[in-house]
C-alpha cells in the first residue's frame, strides 16, 4: 500500500505524450475590422547615419580645399614638430580636414533634424514635441 506522504502515483505509468493544444480560431475579416485601429508609419531618419555622412563629406571638402590652397601657402616645415606629419603643409591639411569633419557633422545633424520634423508633420504629429 502506498504511503500517504509519498507524492508519487501508486501505479507508475510510462510518460505518455500530451495531446497538442488546439489552435485558436482564425478571426474573420468582419471581426478584424471591428477591432482594427488605423495607423500611419512614421519614417524617421537615423541621426547617426546623417552625422557620419556629413562628417565624411566635410573631410573630403576640407582635404580638397587644403590641397587647392596648399600651392599658394608659405607654410614650410622646419623639423621641430613632435609628429612630422603635423608640421608645415601636413598641419594645414590636418586642421582643414578636422574643421571640415566637425562642420560637416553639424550640417548632417541639421539635415537630420529637418528630415525628422518633416516626417513628424507627415505623420500628423506636433513637430514641437
Amino acid at each position: 500500500m502506498p504511503d500517504a506522504a509519498d507524492p508519487r502515483p501508486a501505479d507508475p505509468t510510462p510518460d505518455a505524450p500530451e495531446p497538442a493544444p488546439e489552435p485558436a480560431p482564425v478571426p474573420t475579416e468582419a471581426e478584424l475590422a471591428e477591432v482594427a485601429e488605423p495607423a500611419q508609419v512614421r519614417r524617421a531618419p537615423k541621426f547617426g547615419a546623417f552625422i557620419v555622412a556629413g562628417a565624411l563629406v566635410g573631410i573630403v571638402i576640407g582635404l580638397v580645399a587644403a590641397l587647392v590652397a596648399g600651392g599658394s601657402s608659405d607654410v614650410v616645415s622646419d623639423g621641430t614638430a613632435f609628429i612630422s606629419l603635423l608640421e608645415g603643409q601636413g598641419a594645414v591639411r590636418f586642421i582643414a580636414v578636422l574643421t571640415g569633419a566637425v562642420v560637416g557633422g553639424f550640417a548632417g545633424a541639421g539635415a537630420a533634424l529637418l528630415a525628422d520634423r518633416r516626417s513628424v508633420r507627415r505623420a500628423g504629429g506636433d513637430p514641437r514635441r
